[in-house]
């Protein structure tokens, strides 16, 4: 049994299989501030002065385009030339060369971990019905705040041995800034017919006044499960 968060497990599985997405096994995974001297130094190299592109910035965008499965390839066709938005031409400019370098520095950011690992199971049928009939049984917490690359690796493992659960609330999704999909768990049912939902209706941690209250703006919610 395995249990820990998708950024420990990705990590484990690349251990195995690094080869197969062009790194090493003892690969590096960096952190917030690597992430951020690297795109400083490519943003050097390319000619653009950090001071009026903070690298922050840059490595933001870079993430939210990771984790919307944007390869650097397809990130820098679409917006290179894009005009009036001055930072999404730099990022598609500074992605590719930041991609590369972390590959010749035998590294990998926190999403490359979810990323190499969707590349993975899409590239190898092999692969993904070999981890499909190791993990018989996926438990997902919170679900409302995963992202589109821990989607397609739920989906993914749950092929050949669909016994999946997960829980969430949908009225509790706060991760969208960071790049979660409030409707991985909107069409739930959808993706796996037969599901069983199980409502949790009954709280124990507030007083009814809270609840009245926080029901009052919840109910403006414009997506909500039905």
């Amino acid at each position: 049994m395995w249990l820990g968060t998708f950024h420990r497990f990705c990590a484990r599985l690349l251990r195995q299989w690094a080869p197969a997405v062009g790194l090493e096994s003892h690969f590096s995974i960096f952190d917030t501030t690597d992430q951020r001297q690297l795109v400083r130094d490519v943003l050097r190299d390319l000619g653009y002065d950090p001071t009026h592109y903070p690298p922050e910035k840059i490595a933001e965008r870079i993430s939210r385009a990771k984790n919307d499965l944007l390869p650097p390839e397809i990130f820098a066709e679409r917006y290179a030339e894009v005009v009036g938005d001055h930072f999404r031409v730099v990022t598609a400019r500074v992605y590719p060369e930041y991609q590369q370098r972390l590959l010749r520095l035998n590294a990998a950011d926190f999403d490359d971990l979810l990323l190499h690992v969707v590349d993975l199971l899409r590239t190898s049928d092999e692969l993904r019905r070999e981890l499909d009939e190791r993990y018989r049984y996926i438990l997902v917490d919170e679900y409302q705040d995963t992202n589109l690359a821990q989607y397609q690796i739920v989906v993914a493992l749950s092929q050949i041995e669909p016994n999946l659960c997960v829980t969430g609330d949908p009225d509790q999704s706060i991760y969208g800034w960071r790049g979660a999909k409030l409707d991985n768990i909107l069409r739930f049912e959808a993706d796996f017919p037969g599901a069983k939902v199980v409502r949790l209706e009954q709280n124990f941690r507030s007083t009814q006044a809270i609840l009245r209250s926080a029901d009052r703006l919840i109910s403006h919610n414009r997506w909500r499960k039905a």
